[in-house]
């Protein structure tokens, strides 16, 4: 990826942390990339960012392809390297808030679903498990 769009996404997935009221720090570790603090925890935050959707060969929908992975084997992202993913379409500014559970090599989410509607929800859904978790009581 280019490190202009990586950037990018750290960038706005910062700015719109903050606008929720989730103080971070951007660190760009082994991992993660951001340091966010919920009630004075600390929440690791591993940011995948890309420019447009894209209609697969043989599809008729367009979808964002994130790559959830990392080293030359391809391993998927799991909570030993971060707390939270934030998906960012750049094209619609617009972030996909995720655990690290279960992932494979590339998470796709269609068009439709990157809406400020579905990051609320999922901002919501993803900072209401952390708080219940034991590293944020």
């Amino acid at each position: 990826m280019s490190t202009k769009i990586g950037l990018q996404g750290e960038l706005l997935a910062s700015s719109v942390l903050q606008g929720y009221g989730i103080d971070n720090d951007l660190v760009g570790k082994d991992g993660y990339d951001l340091l966010a603090w919920l009630e004075q925890k600390p929440i690791r935050v591993q940011v995948k960012a890309t420019k447009k959707a894209h209609i697969d060969r043989g599809k008729t929908v367009a979808r964002y392809n994130f790559q959830t992975n990392y080293g030359g084997q391809k391993t998927p992202i799991s909570k030993v390297q971060c707390d939270m993913l934030a998906l960012v379409a750049l094209d619609r500014r617009t972030i996909h808030f995720m655990l690290p559970e279960n992932l494979t090599s590339t998470k796709k989410i269609y068009e439709q679903q990157m809406t400020l509607e579905n990051e609320q929800m999922t901002f919501s859904e993803v900072f209401d498990t952390l708080r219940r978790m034991c590293t944020c009581s």
